[in-house]
């Protein structure tokens, strides 16, 4: 049965459809590059793993699935932590715990430790002004030789505003605000989390997030980057890479992966 408070059927199921493919697909433009880099990086057997900002633990259940681990999902909203224990015991994958939890509110304590740390598509959610204590918090939460790695759509993305599906525009978050409002209220779908209700609600809680404003957050926290790959739609290219974090050639840059010690 769902509670009240969560969503209604239809919405259920969407919501559970689109959790299930965010672990089933390799091949989608939205992860499919996370999850080849992540399979090439890193041996995740034996391992603790924090999914930070899990959602519907689409990606949780992807790590426990494909690693023997022990996988935590951590998400501030109800809601999603609702579908993705609902998606787990659909998928019968035991080893993944998923819990609501705001570590601003409740931090993370001595004896929480994690050999990986993931941020799939969440740090652009993230309120800026409270993203140094995030990343604070996960730095002291990391075993020895520990590591965070963090996805997200930089601003300046032909995609990052999560609305283009809606206006059909890329870069629309570029466009004069009151005129993005009424295109995206046309369609302002319904969203399966509490906190991020609907499409506008989605657009609003973008903290605008870009390479620099990240590296000053993570360097204040005291990590260091270790490794950076800026997927780009001119990636296919050979030698095109090269030019992806120069203007105006960043503004092609779709995705930006990090890894953190």
């Amino acid at each position: 049965m769902i509670p009240a408070y969560k969503m209604e059927r239809q919405r259920y199921e969407f919501e559970i459809a689109h959790a299930e493919n965010n672990f089933l697909d390799e091949t989608s433009t939205h992860l499919h590059i996370d999850k080849s880099l992540i399979k090439d990086m890193f041996d995740l057997t034996n391992k603790k793993v924090l999914d930070f900002g899990c959602g519907s633990g689409g990606m949780s259940l992807w790590y426990a699935k494909n690693w023997e681990c022990e996988v935590q999902g951590f998400d501030i909203d109800r809601s999603y932590i609702f579908l993705a224990n609902e998606l787990q015991n659909k998928l019968k994958i035991p080893n993944a715990k998923f819990e609501q939890r705001n570590i601003v509110e409740n931090p993370l304590q001595s004896d929480e430790k994690f050999d990986f740390i993931f941020l799939n598509d969440v740090a652009e959610h993230i309120e800026f002004s409270i993203l140094e204590n995030i990343f604070i918090q996960l730095k002291s939460s990391l075993n020895k030789n520990g590591k965070i790695f963090v996805t997200y759509p930089p601003w300046r993305s032909p995609h990052a505003s999560h609305v283009t599906h809606v206006t059909k525009i890329p870069w629309c978050q570029y466009l004069p605000q009151k005129m993005l409002y009424r295109m995206i209220e046309k369609d302002n779908r319904v969203l399966g989390g509490e906190i991020e209700n609907t499409l506008l609600d989605a657009y609003h809680g973008l903290n605008r997030l870009t390479h620099e404003k990240l590296s000053t957050v993570v360097k204040k926290a005291g990590l260091k980057i270790k490794y950076r790959k800026s997927h780009s739609l001119l990636s296919r290219i050979p030698g095109m890479d090269k030019l992806s974090n120069i203007t105006p050639f960043n503004f092609l840059v779709t995705k930006e992966f990090l890894l953190l010690e």
